[in-house]
């Protein structure tokens, strides 16, 4: 009996036991308070934007091309080097049209020699018609008079017929010489012409961007010498996915970053947004969307970062981040506060009294920093940054560095 007791009073033990520790558990999990970094809603300035990488470029690129057929002597300008309008660039090798030159001259010489001796050949055909036809005229009456033969008659008349043929001829290659002329005249100014382009001149006040030929070479028309640019002309193409190029409109602030720019952003502009996008493969190996944006530096920005020690030349990677839209004085939050709810919804963790309060929120503005609040959080209320899956409404929670 006494043993019976005994085990009753040890199982009696055993039970208290383990309700006394589930209830410090129960306690000691109510008092837990779960660590958040927290952040206080302000008032401030918050830009929607579209960040990128981006590179240098030029509107205009100049091609310098093979402007006829022929040899390529030494190029003299070295890339880099700048050049104005109208300066001689490249020169051809020309003695083949300065001989062509002399010959034309003489050659227009010898035809205008041509058309004078054609000239007189009528005149004396002329001549030769009006004797032959008097001397015709003459043997006619004579022939009614029986005083010459028939075949005199006949003769005399074949000879003016003869003189007649001689003078179309005689016409005919003059008019020849002339037309001939008149096709020659034209080579001089085609010679000239050819001879002007042996001095290849730059098109545009410029750098030379690349150079094509290095030694003496004959090369066929259209074929590349050099590429000329404006530095002072350079912008910023920036490649946009089309869903958020939609935003961006013409004149939108930009600010250009990155390694080759320094620590301190360079303004710009959208100076163009292109109308038709193209396909374009991304690192993920993943087909996208994008267009191009062009962006113009603002005035005097390339001076200023010259002046601080750095040069910018074309093609050189850089940041944009394009400004589509801003508003002063407004409600912002950490971006990383916000979260979708199960409807979908923007939702965030407000701290009150040690607890996180779920609170609906209906955003604005966003980007990839800051969130603008329109409603549900007031300015210097305790928000919990990028809040943990254990965290639920009513939990509490304790601040940590």
């Amino acid at each position: 009996m006494a043993q019976e007791s005994r085990k009753r009073w040890v199982w009696a033990s055993v039970i208290v036991l383990f309700f006394l520790l589930v209830m410090l558990a129960v306690v000691s999990k109510m008092n837990k308070k779960s660590p958040v970094r927290i952040a206080l809603t302000s008032e401030g300035n918050i830009k929607a934007y579209v960040e990128e990488r981006a590179r240098t470029s030029l509107p205009h690129i100049y091609h310098v091309t093979m402007p006829l057929q022929g040899r390529v002597l030494p190029i003299t300008v070295e890339e880099g080097d700048e050049v104005k309008t109208g300066e001689i660039v490249v020169r051809l090798e020309d003695i083949d049209w300065q001989d062509t030159t002399r010959q034309v001259k003489d050659i227009l010489v010898a035809v205008d020699n041509w058309i004078q001796a054609s000239e007189a050949q009528v005149k004396a055909n002329r001549i030769r018609q009006d004797f032959t036809k008097w001397e015709w005229e003459k043997n006619e009456i004579l022939l009614k008079s029986a005083s010459i033969s028939e075949r005199q008659g006949r003769d005399s008349k074949r000879e003016y017929l003869d003189s007649t043929v001689k003078i179309e001829e005689s016409q005919a290659m003059y008019h020849m010489s002339k037309a001939f002329q008149s096709m020659v005249e034209l080579m001089p100014a085609y010679v000239k012409r050819n001879l002007d382009r042996t001095l290849v001149t730059s098109p545009v006040n410029g750098t030379v961007l690349k150079r094509h030929v290095w030694n003496e070479k004959v090369m066929t028309p259209g074929e590349p010498l050099l590429d000329i640019g404006n530095l002072a002309e350079m912008e910023v193409t920036a490649d946009i996915l089309s869903e958020e190029a939609v935003h961006i409109q013409s004149g939108d602030k930009v600010e250009i970053f990155g390694e080759s720019v320094g620590g301190t952003p360079i303004q710009g502009s959208v100076r163009l947004v292109q109308p038709e996008a193209f396909t374009k493969m991304s690192s993920l190996g993943v087909e996208e969307q994008r267009v191009a944006v062009k962006i113009a530096f603002a005035e005097q920005a390339l001076d200023a970062l010259n002046q601080s020690g750095k040069t910018i030349g074309l093609h050189y990677r850089v940041r944009v981040r394009i400004i589509t839209d801003e508003k002063p004085r407004a409600v912002v939050v950490p971006r990383t506060s916000l979260f979708r709810g199960m409807e979908g919804n923007w939702q965030i963790y407000r701290v009150i009294s040690g607890r996180a309060e779920l609170t609906n929120v209906e955003v604005g503005l966003m980007n990839d920093h800051q969130a603008e609040i329109l409603s549900g959080v007031r300015v210097g209320e305790t928000v919990i940054v990028a809040p943990e899956s254990s965290i639920s409404d009513g939990s509490r929670v304790a601040a940590i560095e």
